[in-house]
């Protein structure tokens, strides 16, 4: 009996002990889960707060740089109607205007020499033309006020330099000293350059009046003209269709007679394009033929170098430009250039040349019109005495490592400069890219490309390269791909080549985005730093409309095609 009652009352306290210590681990595990619910409330809090105020800070962002775009466009609007009352009070006669305009760069400088007309004249003529071809296009972001103190300083001059009194417009991206250089971005506006740029103390030392500065793409890495800050320029010879881009102001203001000369900057074929699009002769030198110091450069880091360069009424003008600008000043202000006058022993030379010719660069289809240029170039150059060879190079790797070097980085500079700007229609499709993580990219691409082949190539492209070894082997198979060019261009001894402009004319306004096989015509130039222009041949006519009809003759399946049928 006791020994049921001590097993009866050990039971009893083992059990009330065993409760005891699961209600101790129920309160340790409730507190523990109080904690966790803690934690998890504040990390919900601070990342909704984080979510505040990023979006907090987004909108102070955009809510500034919209501010400061109202203020541009309103003090844009005040200088011109500033540059109205200039010419007001300048006024010059409708029949000298029309005089002065329409002269040669030659035969305007001869004058000017000649004493025949001031240097104030030739800039109120310019100054009143160049309005007149903006009104139609919108091709000039802002005039240079200070360009008829300038002039009046050249009239009270005793010396002449090649370029006197003669009004030069310049990109915007060109530096000029008080004025910004946006490149069509807000977030450069109320940032106003400090010195000109040296191309541009060399044209003044020159004689030259800077006058006018012009439109350009939102980060220039586009053909169409457009941007939040200026607008959209217009084509000169037609207002449904694009003056190209990236130096779509100055094709528009030149091919509308609005200045005889200006200068653009290329990177993809930012100068030839709008040459061709808006009929003006145009040429893109190597890298360091011409200074770049002293403007705005996006994607500074990437391995495809700018160029500065000329487009003009005439194929004279281009030479007279490069002639005034290589020029010991020039050298002396940017020391990094290579010291390389121009040489007229190589432009007197009269010998025949060996050209080669190019319908089809092993990429892209261009559009019959722009073979049929090529064609009647071919049969010109014969006719002059010179020989015409086939030039049957694939360039088509040359081209597809050009969106890859501007991204290299993946898009995150381009990102980081359309973040918080109201982004333009034609730089919509390359926000949207840069925003999405590169996986998302890659996994998008693939998807696209059994129904947008062309959209996937693009957008594959975008995420640059996936380590830095696969960029320097990229630069190393384009060394190598620009060295075999060379040795076969000395080969066939070949002294220049001539092949479309642009995959295709000037194209409707709102197309640029979708079209990329049309610059593969001139960007390939640009990664292998070979020097290159245009020069108007024909205009589009009733056959050539017909022949769209047949386009393309390849099957190779690209929505570009399927639009340039469209339009």
């Amino acid at each position: 009996m006791a020994c049921y009652l001590r097993d009866a009352i050990s039971s009893f306290v083992s059990k009330r002990i065993i409760r005891f210590e699961i209600a101790e681990g129920f309160e340790e595990m409730g507190g523990v889960i109080a904690e966790y619910r803690c934690l998890v409330g504040a990390f919900g809090v601070a990342f909704a707060a984080g979510l505040a105020w990023r979006w907090i800070r987004r909108s102070r962002m955009k809510a500034g740089l919209d501010s400061a775009r109202k203020e541009k466009q309103a003090g844009r609007k005040r200088a011109f109607e500033q540059l109205r009352n200039q010419i007001q009070a300048n006024q010059l006669p409708n029949d000298l205007v029309e005089s002065i305009v329409k002269l040669t760069i030659v035969e305007l400088l001869d004058q000017l020499k000649a004493g025949c007309f001031t240097a104030v004249q030739v800039l109120t003529a310019y100054q009143t033309k160049a309005l007149q071809v903006h009104v139609k296009t919108n091709c000039v972001t802002e005039p240079v006020l200070e360009a008829l103190e300038w002039a009046k300083e050249l009239d009270q001059s005793t010396s002449r330099g090649p370029l006197h009194g003669l009004p030069v417009s310049l990109k915007e991206c060109v530096a000029i000293k008080g004025y910004d250089v946006t490149a069509g971005c807000s977030k450069w506006i109320g940032d106003p350059s400090a010195e000109d740029a040296v191309l541009v103390q060399v044209l003044k030392q020159q004689g030259a009046i800077p006058f006018m500065r012009t439109n350009l793409p939102q980060t220039m890495i586009s053909f169409e003209s457009t941007n939040p800050i200026f607008g959209r320029t217009s084509n000169p010879h037609n207002p449904n269709r694009s003056g190209g881009g990236s130096s779509g102001g100055e094709g528009a203001l030149i091919g509308g007679g609005g200045s005889l000369l200006g200068v653009g900057s290329d990177v993809g074929g930012s100068i030839r394009n709008p040459g061709a699009m808006c009929g003006v002769p145009a040429f893109k030198p190597t890298s360091l033929r011409v200074s770049k110091k002293g403007g705005r450069a996006i994607l500074a880091g990437k391995n495809i170098l700018s160029s500065w360069g000329p487009l003009g009424q005439d194929v004279e003008s281009l030479i007279l430009f490069m002639k005034s600008v290589l020029v010991p000043d020039m050298y002396r202000l940017d020391p990094v250039l290579p010291v390389m006058p121009f040489r007229d022993e190589v432009l007197m030379d009269q010998r025949p040349l060996r050209i080669g010719y190019s319908l089809f660069n092993g990429i892209f289809e261009a559009v019959p019109a722009m073979q049929r240029a090529v064609a009647e170039a071919k049969e010109l150059l014969e006719a002059s005495g010179h020989q015409l060879i086939p030039w049957d190079e694939d360039l088509s790797r040359v081209a597809e490592l050009w969106i890859p070097f501007m991204f290299a980085d993946g898009g995150k500079e381009m990102y980081e400069i359309l973040e918080f700007d109201e982004v333009d229609d034609a730089m919509q499709l390359v926000k949207f890219a840069t925003s999405l993580p590169i996986c998302v990219r890659r996994l998008l691409a693939f998807l696209l490309k059994p129904f947008r082949p062309e959209s996937s190539e693009k957008l594959k492209a975008t995420c640059g390269f996936k380590t830095v070894s696969a960029l320097w082997n990229a630069i190393r198979e384009i060394k190598s791909l620009q060295n075999g060019l060379i040795e076969r261009w000395q080969k066939n001894s070949l002294d220049a080549v001539i092949c479309p402009a642009f995959g295709s004319p000037a194209v409707s306004n709102g197309l640029q985005q979708h079209l990329y096989g049309v610059i593969t015509y001139t960007s390939v130039f640009n990664i292998l730093d070979f020097p290159g222009g245009c020069v108007p041949v024909t205009t589009i006519s009733e056959r050539d409309e017909i022949e769209m009809e047949k386009y393309p003759r390849t099957t190779e399946p690209r929505e570009s095609y399927w639009l340039l049928k469209k339009v």
